[in-house]
């Protein structure tokens, strides 16, 4: 049997995630004779995809970390090949739904499992009544969207939207300024959604009202952070920090999301090889398909792939800069079937629906 672990990686690498993945399976892949290897192939745009993509050893994972649309034309066309394609970086509910491809899987939470992670946790706090501040751009209104909407599912009342700008023309000053854009309404909370993340950090200790500020800035849902306490999560953050011998990192230092969820890609293959011992050949896209395939994720529960659109389902961390404040789902929001499925689009909601 052969694995590989494949990087796509034209300027953010998650390579030292899936070089500690492919480690920490290594004994695991010796004894059952399975010969594992990382290539990482840095896609030339200009050049024919189908080509490059060829090029790549058979049987093997594509960690997809490009580009947004980048992303959408590799993992197409990684599709009609029958590549198994993870998603590691975009969050983006569109690649989950209108998408839709067989071979392509989301290891990176999305859009809607972060925000109803951050609903979840509002409600549980009593704090009901959010005032949500949003970028102008297209990507900022996409997921201030997204946001909203989970509010609502969770019983939260958006109280206003109000938008900034990042123009520096004086007439747009004043009306920029947070103390403005926060006033004249009464609010719990103060919810941001800035993608560049340039104006939110201005946001706390600057609002009309002494109130938290959560989203992008202050209190932000994450999947993997450094201060996470429990479940075993300091010695995987030690591992990925010292596993290198010569490229050992500082103790504040994590993988980021987009590692995590590359690390996540390969655990979930490595982690399901067990109960397919008397195989003679891996089918990783029947591990993928089968309901029992599960990873450890250090989080308090182990993780799956939603049969419907191929999203890991996983919890959540509420988190500040240098704190992990809870992990949701929080208590006593049920559901039927699996309580991880309160985040994020369950199976009756999803455009995609994979049999």
């Amino acid at each position: 049997m052969s694995f590989a672990g494949i990087t796509v990686q034209p300027d953010r690498p998650v390579l030292r995630a899936v070089e500690l993945a492919v480690y920490e399976s290594s004994a695991l892949f010796e004894t059952m004779g399975i010969q594992a290897s990382i290539h990482s192939l840095e896609l030339d745009p200009a050049a024919a995809i189908v080509q490059q993509l060829q090029t790549t050893p058979t049987g093997g994972l594509l960690i997809l970390d490009l580009p947004l649309e980048l992303m959408e034309t590799v993992a197409t066309q990684a599709n009609e090949l029958k590549l198994i394609a993870f998603n590691v970086r975009h969050s983006d509910a569109h690649l989950r739904e209108s998408l839709c491809l067989d071979h392509f899987y989301h290891t990176i939470p999305s859009d809607r499992m972060y925000f109803d992670a951050l609903g979840q946790f509002l409600i549980f706090r009593g704090w009901r009544k959010v005032l949500v501040v949003q970028g102008s751009s297209d990507r900022d209104f996409a997921r201030a969207q997204s946001l909203v909407q989970s509010l609502k599912k969770f019983g939260a009342s958006v109280v206003d939207q109000r938008t900034f700008t990042l123009s520096h023309h004086p007439d747009d000053r004043d009306e920029n300024k947070p103390e403005f854009l926060t006033g004249g309404v009464s609010y719990d909370v103060v919810a941001v959604i800035d993608s560049l993340k340039d104006y939110g950090r201005y946001m706390q200790y600057s609002t009309r009202s002494a109130r938290p500020v959560v989203g992008d800035v202050g209190l932000t849902p994450r999947s993997w952070h450094f201060a996470l306490e429990r479940y075993g999560a300091p010695q995987l953050n030690e591992r990925y920090r010292e596993f290198k011998d010569d490229e050992l990192l500082s103790p504040q230092v994590a993988m980021t999301d987009a590692e995590f969820a590359a690390w996540s890609a390969v655990k979930l293959i490595s982690n399901s090889i067990n109960s397919r011992q008397e195989e003679t050949k891996l089918d990783v896209k029947a591990i993928l398909r089968d309901s029992a395939s599960q990873v450890d994720l250090y989080k308090g529960t182990r993780g799956s792939i939603r049969h419907w659109n191929h999203q890991l389902r996983q919890p959540i961390l509420l988190s500040t800069a240098d704190a992990v404040i809870a992990v949701a789902p929080m208590p006593k929001f049920l559901h039927p079937k699996h309580y991880v499925d309160t985040l994020g689009l369950d199976e009756p909601e999803s455009e995609c629906q994979h049999r």
